[in-house]
């Protein structure tokens, strides 16, 4: 367990790590790990493809730490909060003790008109990360929670259970429409597949209202395979999509691969998971 001095000179350390990956475009490994630095490498990748490079890294003002007293099953974490210079949106950044050091590997970002719920912390200070797997007095476990936002995209919103367990909102249902959309969009001539996979590291805290704060994230191949005698084409329109499939129309296969992370609360006792922020991240658009 770190002590919020500690904390403080680690995340004093990333920025610095970090600013300069900025400005060289390089050298992410140092400051980050897991999941974090695969979103941040794609997201840079696929910001030069585009010609959006970032110059001017914004300097880091308001912070705030929270340490759990023990990691639980984890290595062990805490997590620092932070404001940047000319924003009011908060950034979360999980840190976790890897081989290399300090390093962050799940991150979020909140504003004010989200509703996060307020992180418990005992008389010394400190947090309590909840076992993933145990619901306690939970409305769903951690995992499950995670598990059946999974379940709700790959299906596109026909699961019953997780209909039953995840709330609707922008990053959960309005998802499932939009994978809707899109197989209506290939006019019913292509066999589409929503594959996202769950990475097994989640990071749960628990809330004053005895519900918890979670994060996790998943991995996402979409495969298109179109049928026989399909005359439906499949193409992207948009900036980065059009940049990662080289504006190519696709007549025969399409395989579209990203990574999504995400920060969600599950209520205490009773009610449906709440999906709070996504940070979406394409790895790649191939086909022929």
């Amino acid at each position: 367990m770190v002590t919020p001095a500690e904390a403080k000179g680690i995340l004093g350390r990333y920025e610095k790590l970090s600013d300069q990956a900025v400005l060289q475009g390089k050298g992410w490994e140092a400051a980050e790990a897991g999941l974090s630095l695969r979103q941040t490498k794609a997201d840079q990748r696929l910001n030069g493809m585009i010609g959006n490079r970032s110059t001017n890294p914004m300097e880091i003002r308001k912070t705030r730490f929270t340490i759990p007293r023990s990691g639980g099953a984890n290595a062990p974490w805490f997590l620092a909060e932070f404001t940047r210079k000319g924003s009011k949106s908060w950034t979360q950044v999980i840190f976790q003790k890897t081989v290399q050091g300090w390093r962050v590997v799940a991150s979020s970002f909140t504003d004010s008109t989200m509703k996060v719920p307020a992180i418990a912390k005992d008389r010394d200070g400190l947090a309590t990360a909840l076992p993933v797997d145990e619901r306690g007095t939970l409305a769903i476990s951690p995992r499950q929670a995670a598990q059946s936002h999974v379940r709700l995209i790959a299906t596109a919103g026909a699961d019953p259970r997780a209909r039953q367990t995840i709330a609707p909102g922008r990053f959960t249902t309005e998802t499932a429409n939009f994978v809707l959309a899109e197989r209506k969009g290939l006019g019913g001539q292509w066999n589409v597949r929503y594959q996202p996979k769950l990475v097994p590291e989640i990071f749960a805290l628990k809330t004053s209202a005895g519900g918890a704060l979670i994060w996790y994230g998943y991995l996402q191949g979409d495969s298109f395979i179109a049928r026989s005698g399909s005359t439906n084409t499949a193409s992207f329109n948009d900036r980065e999509t059009a940049a990662l499939s080289h504006g190519k129309t696709f007549k025969k296969r399409l395989k579209r691969n990203s990574v999504s992370s995400y920060l969600a609360a599950i209520p205490p006792s009773r009610g449906k998971a709440r999906v709070i922020n996504e940070w979406f991240s394409l790895l790649s658009i191939t086909g022929s």
